[in-house]
């Protein structure tokens, strides 16, 4: 029995269509709200590959909005890329997934072979980076967003049309907002994951077909869509200058919330030794779980989710000044350690 029949069936695809799905390799960054709605539509649309990457773990507060994880997931803290990853492979057995759980870097985008990017993000700083690694890379993505009930979806091919920083002048101010002031509300991510998937099926069938100058909005409180022409800008500080001259600015150093949750990261340039780590926890008498790839465990009562990468997690903190002074009280730790 044909799976895609159904699919096949929709004039606009036709088997010709499906066959071009079924050859094409489809990037996620970001495997949050959209992310996991959006990987679960193009693994049943049925893509020849699949690649996610995201650094984060799921928590509870998660389940209210990402669809693909469990309470399971939530309790064991996994990867979302791998907890994303093994649940995709029971819809569709024979999609190639491949999990990344690191932050976004120029060298992952080095490293990968891809026919379209989808930004499920959920923070303007890696979207810029994104946005900045198209151009230097050279590939097409789809921009996806959420906020309170209001969506953005927007086909980007930056060396063509307008690039993100050409949508969003003020991107600098952007990187600076919090998510956790505005909330997402639960219908409006699959509503919008929709939009950025049937622009992504349409783009591998045929790319001719997609508009790169046009903005698709939704409220979906007061139901209304709109559409508008934007037009790359003359004096953007990201395609229209020499690209060696902007910096790709990967996540290091910087203390980022995380959208959802009284959560703050960071990278740290050196990747900490994790099997010493553990020994050390272990001897100060601290509750941890481990895997090949981060540690957590409850530093002064507060949690902390290490990565073998070099990304740092602290939970339950109410603000970036308390963030601040557990980073310090981490680092002194690894030095210890």
């Amino acid at each position: 029995m044909n799976r895609f029949d159904r699919q096949e069936r929709v004039h606009q695809i036709g088997i010709g269509g499906q066959k071009k799905i079924s050859q094409a390799t489809i990037l996620i960054v970001g495997v949050g709200a959209l992310g996991s709605y959006s990987a679960e539509q193009v693994v049943r649309a049925g893509v020849k590959k699949l690649i996610l990457v995201d650094p984060d773990t799921v928590s509870y507060t998660n389940l209210q909005r990402q669809t693909l994880f469990t309470e399971e997931d939530a309790k064991l803290q996994r990867l979302k890329v791998e907890a994303a990853k093994d649940h995709l492979e029971k819809i569709n057995s024979a999609c190639q997934i491949t999990a990344i759980p690191s932050p976004l870097t120029a060298d992952i985008i080095d490293e990968l072979s891809f026919t379209l990017c989808l930004d499920c993000l959920d923070n303007y700083r890696t979207r810029d980076l994104l946005n900045k690694l198209a151009l230097t890379t050279k590939f097409d993505y789809i921009f996806a967003s959420c906020a309170g009930t209001y969506g953005n979806v927007m086909a980007i091919s930056p060396l063509k049309g307008p690039c993100l920083n050409c949508l969003f002048p003020n991107i600098e101010k952007l990187k600076q907002t919090d998510c956790d002031l505005i909330g997402v509300n639960t219908a409006l991510v699959p509503l919008v994951s929709s939009l950025q998937v049937s622009l992504a099926l349409r783009y591998l069938i045929n790319k001719t077909e997609v508009n790169f100058h046009e903005l698709i909005t939704v409220d979906n409180w007061s139901m209304q869509f709109n559409k508008f022409q934007i037009k790359k800008a003359s004096t953007c500080p990201s395609c229209q200058v020499a690209q060696p001259h902007f910096k790709l600015e990967e996540e290091k150093s910087n203390l980022q919330m995380l959208c959802g949750e009284n959560a703050y990261y960071t990278v740290i340039d050196e990747e900490p030794n994790m099997q010493k780590l553990q020994q050390f926890l272990r001897q100060k008498d601290c509750l941890l779980s481990a895997n090949r790839l981060f540690i957590h465990f409850k530093w002064r009562d507060l949690p902390v989710s290490i990565f073998k990468n070099g990304k740092i997690i602290m939970y339950d903190l109410p603000d970036v000044a308390a963030a601040q002074r557990q980073l310090l009280l981490i680092t002194k730790l690894l030095k210890e350690a």
